[in-house]
């Protein structure tokens, strides 16, 4: 299983300032379901837990699947944390 972590840093406006990208790896095989998904984040980042937990709401802005957490950096600076699965490949495919 793999999930795309993205770090998304705005003002106090929205507007965007940067843009972080991360790819965690999980041994499973399994289809990649919001609880398989949680638990990875929760193993690789800690710090994204709230009450010993990560929780995956849908997200309410176009191209993101999940929104993870917000943590406010300054008065007018917070980062948005978002995950999305992705397709793993099938091996042995050689097209």
């Amino acid at each position: 299983m793999r999930v795309k972590l993205l770090w998304v840093e705005r003002d106090f406006r929205g507007t965007e300032l940067s843009r972080r990208e991360e790819i965690l790896h999980g041994e499973s095989t399994k289809t990649p379901t919001r609880n398989h998904v949680a638990r990875l984040i929760a193993r690789h980042h800690p710090e994204l837990q709230f009450a010993s937990r990560v929780f995956l709401i849908d997200a309410s802005e176009e191209g993101y699947k999940w929104y993870v957490k917000a943590n406010q950096m300054t008065s007018n600076r917070w980062v948005y944390v978002y995950a999305e699965p992705l397709e793993d490949a099938p091996e042995g495919d050689s097209c």
